[in-house]
Order: C-alpha cells, then structure tokens, then sequence
C-alpha cells in the first residue's frame, strides 16, 4: 500500500480514467451529502483514511450529492451514505452505510476478498453508471 491523495473527478478526470481502465481496477465510491448528513461527515474521516491507504488497483472516491451530481447521474441513493464498489466494469456492492461507527472495512473486506473471482461468479446489480462517466478522459466532452 502507498499513500495516495484522495481523488476528485472535476480535477483528476484523465487520471481517474487511466486508473479505472484495467480490467482488475476496483472503485469505491462513498456517496454523501456533508452540508447536511451527520452521519455522512462522521465516516468521511473513515473513508479519507482507507482511501490513503488504497492499494495500487483501487480507487476510492467520495462524491457529494450535490457537488458530484453530474457523475452521479440520474442515481438517487434510497438513503445516505452510500456504499458502491465495482471490481472491472462490474458493480459488486451497493450499500447504505447504517452506522457511522461500524468500520468501512467490514463492508469491503469481503469485495477484496472476491478481487480474483471470475466475473460470472459475482453477484450482478443495478449499475447507476458512475464508473462509466468516470471513465471518460475528459468528462465534460459528454
């Protein structure tokens, strides 16, 4: 592991897209709302931590209702915060944090775990199509 400087899409669109490219690449992605979730800026802390600690195949990034909402889309999260984790293109978790206490760790370790499993195996939902827009080199030329 290596420390890395937390992520944002308005300012690292190409890096992010070259970091998301491989097929083994695993996003994930806390979806929040700081100005008016407690609970939301009580596991930012959480999630800044971990995503320091990312491995190199990882990306974490913390998206803001509000200030993300053009790579969020047309997703509305039934509650707030949201967990989301894709491994490749495929979406693999996605998930309302319930107790800001409980450690993040407890919902990826099993994602991690999973890191080599064969697509086919993995459970398959709704994907919201963030790492798609995500995935764009130059988001705004959408």
């Amino acid at each position: 592991m290596i420390s890395q400087a937390q992520l944002d899409p308005w300012d690292d669109a190409s890096l992010l897209a070259q970091r998301l490219s491989p097929a083994n690449a695993q996003l994930f992605i806390l979806i929040g709302a700081e100005q008016w979730c407690a609970k939301c800026r009580d596991l930012r802390p959480q999630f800044d931590s971990l995503a320091a600690q990312a491995k190199l195949d990882e990306v974490w990034l913390w998206l803001d209702l509000e200030d993300h909402a053009e790579f969020i889309g047309d997703y509305l999260p039934e509650n707030l915060p949201m967990l989301i984790a894709y491994q490749g293109e495929n979406i693999v978790l996605c998930q309302v944090v319930e107790d800001a206490e409980q450690s993040l760790n407890e919902y990826l370790e099993p994602i991690r775990a999973i890191r080599h499993a064969p697509y086919s195996a993995l459970p398959t939902m709704q994907d919201p199509g963030i790492r798609s827009r995500l995935l764009l080199q130059d988001w705004a030329s959408e």
